[in-house]
């Protein structure tokens, strides 16, 4: 008994960590990455497509294998029919039994010999298709990368921003009660008090707005992730990471030999080639084997057997234009894939040209606004100092801290914002450092 009891404590005590670990779990940029690309439902889908694909294969092949089938009927008419097909002469002992009604039971085999190339078509677009979801599935995968990659930048950058908020607010509290003494003082009028009242508080109105928008992030970050627990409470760690990325010339040529998108739909191209070829089939002659053998009786059930074996020839004459108008609908279809794969290069050559831009402008304005923010600590340094000297106002110290937090926030997102674009880069070219993770 007491060894149930331990056991009993241990499994609670265990399950309480679990649910903590949950429910306070931080993650680095390729652990929610990596987190994501097993938990997400939408990856978990696309497999589940692929698999699809896989028994359409199997089913386009089981086409071209011989079909056998138990076949049986019962047959009742008006008039006695012949329990078996008429063999020889009547005079010499052909003439078959009557009866009503007449049984029968046996196999049918059924084998498709020349069909004008379908079979073998129909099995070749099931493995293109295939091919395609195997496509989707890695675009899908890189569009989660980079849009986990992109919440969880925008994260660090709202965390930044939120501290330098609060770091504002903390001054303005400050300020106020420096304005409250020299207000008492006689050395400032009320009207000081005022504006750093309404500063203060705006302050903490922007902080707000900041942390609600932070704690959005965080949500959407949960469902990129795929996170069950809608109350799990996560957080992130900044990770270093060395990235470089390839100039614009190369990231062109990378990309068309990369991109899962466009290799798709060039198979998509190649697909609808493969159909206009099968509907041109059905111009063709069509061979089949066919047989039965079955056992016919009638009330006395005395069966008695029967078989026969045909081959058959059909040769398309006339159809009302059917075909005819399969094969032109076919090939504007593969005319429309043609201007769509037209239209995803372009695509991609411009989310690669707006990447590089990216990176070329986060990389200046860090350079800018790094110096921006020396000047505004100066600038709000001199102003507390000349405030406290009687020769400044509140509104210039306000306006001075306001003009610092504004500094930081603009650096921050530069900072963050380079490492956007270089992610928009590898998705643009089609690069998947996370390839290894759930194959």
């Amino acid at each position: 008994m007491k060894k149930i009891i331990i056991l009993l404590l241990c499994a609670v005590f265990a399950g309480h960590s679990a649910y903590g670990e949950t429910q306070n779990k931080s993650y680095s940029l390729s652990e929610a990455v990596e987190y994501a690309l097993r938990n997400n439902p939408r990856l978990a889908a696309l497999h589940v497509d692929i698999e699809i694909e896989n028994y359409a294969i199997d089913e386009a092949k089981g086409g071209r294998f011989p079909r056998v089938n138990l076949i049986g009927s019962a047959i009742r008419s008006r008039y006695d029919r012949p329990v078996l097909p008429i063999s020889g002469l009547p005079l010499e002992g052909g003439f078959p039994d009557f009866d009503n009604p007449i049984y029968d039971i046996g196999v049918s085999f059924n084998l498709p010999i020349y069909m004008g190339g379908r079979l073998s078509r129909q099995v070749k677009i099931a493995e293109i298709s295939k091919s395609i979801a195997e496509d989707a599935l890695a675009f899908d995968r890189q569009e989660l990368v980079f849009n986990v990659t992109s919440i969880y930048y925008k994260i660090l950058e709202l965390e930044k921003v939120l501290k330098a908020s609060e770091k504002r607010v903390s001054q303005l509290e400050v300020h106020k009660k420096d304005v409250e003494l020299f207000l008492k003082a006689g050395n400032v009028p009320r009207i000081d008090l005022l504006n750093t009242e309404t500063g203060l508080a705006h302050a903490r109105h922007s902080a707000l707005i900041v942390k609600q928008n932070l704690e959005s992030a965080y949500e959407l970050l949960k469902d990129f992730m795929g996170v069950e627990d809608v109350d799990a409470e996560i957080s992130v760690v900044p990770e270093i990471m060395k990235r470089s990325h390839p100039d614009i010339q190369e990231s062109r040529e990378k990309a068309f030999s990369l991109r899962p998108d466009y290799k798709a739909v060039l198979k998509k191209q190649k697909m609808a080639d493969e159909r206009v070829k099968l509907l041109s089939g059905k111009r063709l002659p069509f061979v089949n084997l066919y047989g039965e053998y079955t056992e016919n009786s009638g009330n006395n059930f005395n069966f008695k057997e029967d078989w026969y074996v045909s081959l058959s020839l059909t040769i398309p004459i006339f159809d009302g234009g059917v075909i005819k108008t399969q094969i032109n609908k076919a090939r504007k279809e593969l005319e429309k894939i043609k201007e769509n794969k037209r239209a995803l290069r372009l695509k991609i050559l411009r989310e690669i040209k707006d990447a590089h831009r990216g990176i070329e402008n986060a990389l200046e304005r860090m350079e800018v606004l790094s110096k921006g923010i020396e000047t505004a600590e100066e600038i709000l340094r001199i102003e507390r100092l000349k405030y406290e000297a009687g020769s400044g106002t509140s509104t210039e110290v306000i306006d001075a801290q306001t003009a610092l937090l504004r500094a930081k926030v603009e650096y921050y997102q530069g900072i963050y914002d380079k490492d956007i674009a270089i992610a928009a880069l590898d998705k643009a070219i089609g690069q998947d450092g996370y390839k290894e993770v759930s194959e």
